[in-house]
């Protein structure tokens, strides 16, 4: 165990306050996030919002595909909890001055020059993450931007799957990312040491499935697990306090 352990905001929070929101986001990193995980999806009119589903049907009082509706348009829509709007990716940048890093999950192909622009225009390539379940989609954006870090959202992987990574020598793998992502149901030791093998950091998300989730956290922390992508804010600071305890970190 490491000070360098990732307490990631899982779209800021899912619990209390509307995900992917800027209220969410600053509530993970008042409860002590470093990092705060996001999706990222492009409108008709090629602007880069923050938001998870490919509609607005679950998360907001609108309808409607994201891809086939003009910002303008989604602007008046509002969050279904705290009645917020939904972001910009600029604007995100814009309200965070503190040092935090950034999780951005690209929800479509094709988005990766845009997103990489206003992150290059906010001065933020060391603090983003650039994430997606293609790994083919990741292998181009490096080969294009070779300083950007990539997460490989494993799960439902497409260009290599988990049976595939666990089973077969992959070569080459961290020449194209640096971190992989797995749904916490399926992560293993086994798993937890092939990625470490191959130089690449672990992390796990979706925890609101478990009657008692610290209780899973802990576990896959104690077998090796690098960073945790919570879903409630609450929790990062109370596993930040189990770890100093338990193994005496210092973690401010």
């Amino acid at each position: 165990m490491t000070n360098d352990f990732l307490f990631i905001g899982h779209r800021g929070t899912r619990v209390e306050y509307d995900e992917n929101t800027i209220e969410a986001f600053k509530k993970a990193i008042d409860f002590g996030a470093n990092y705060i995980e996001f999706d990222v999806h492009p409108t008709r009119d090629n602007q880069i919002i923050v938001i998870h589903d490919k509609t607005l049907d679950r998360t907001t009082n609108g309808s409607g595909l994201v891809k086939d509706l003009l910002y303008s348009e989604i602007s008046k829509v509002k969050t279904v909890k705290t009645n917020k709007n939904i972001p910009l990716l600029s604007q995100i940048f814009n309200e965070f001055n503190e040092p935090v890093n950034y999780i951005i999950e690209l929800k479509e192909l094709g988005i990766e020059n845009e997103v990489i622009n206003i992150v290059k225009k906010f001065n933020l390539l060391e603090r983003c993450v650039i994430s997606s379940r293609n790994l083919n989609q990741l292998k181009d954006l490096r080969e294009k931007f070779s300083n950007i870090r990539t997460c490989y959202n494993i799960t439902k992987g497409i260009g290599l799957t988990l049976n595939e990574f666990l089973s077969q020598e992959v070569q080459n793998l961290s020449t194209h990312i640096d971190f992989i992502s797995l749904n916490s149901s399926l992560i293993s030791e086994k798993f937890i040491k092939h990625c470490l093998n191959y130089n690449l950091i672990p992390l796990s998300w979706d925890f609101l499935k478990y009657d008692d989730p610290l209780l899973k956290i802990k576990s896959l922390i104690k077998i090796g697990i690098k960073g945790i992508l919570f879903d409630n804010y609450r929790n990062i600071k109370i596993i930040k306090n189990w770890l100093k305890n338990e193994y005496k970190l210092n973690l401010e």
